[in-house]
């Protein structure tokens, strides 16, 4: 079940009971965190989080090559209860 939760220090975040995959939707430059956190997907093991996970990362690396590489959107796979941000900076590492 997907559930609002906040982290220690109180931040707004999102956790699922099961394997979930996260989009991670870049939403503006101007915003100290720019991209807004959602779960996309739910899923009894990790095998299959993995597969949803590749599918989606194919669908949105389609249109990539237009988009700079620090506003393309992210996607993870979290365990169970993993607590994900609701607001964050961009997780990749910069690009050379």
């Amino acid at each position: 079940m997907i559930r609002e939760v906040v982290t220690d220090r109180g931040a707004p975040a999102i956790t699922s009971d099961q394997w979930h995959v996260v989009h991670s939707r870049f939403v503006g430059p101007d915003n100290e965190r720019p991209f807004l956190r959602s779960i996309h997907s739910e899923h009894v093991d990790r095998t299959a989080c993995r597969e949803v996970a590749r599918t989606l990362r194919a669908q949105l690396s389609k249109g990539d090559a237009a988009i700079p590489a620090e506003e393309r959107d992210e996607v993870f796979v979290r365990k169970p209860n993993f607590r994900s941000l609701k607001r964050a900076k961009p997780a990749r590492k910069d690009e050379e």
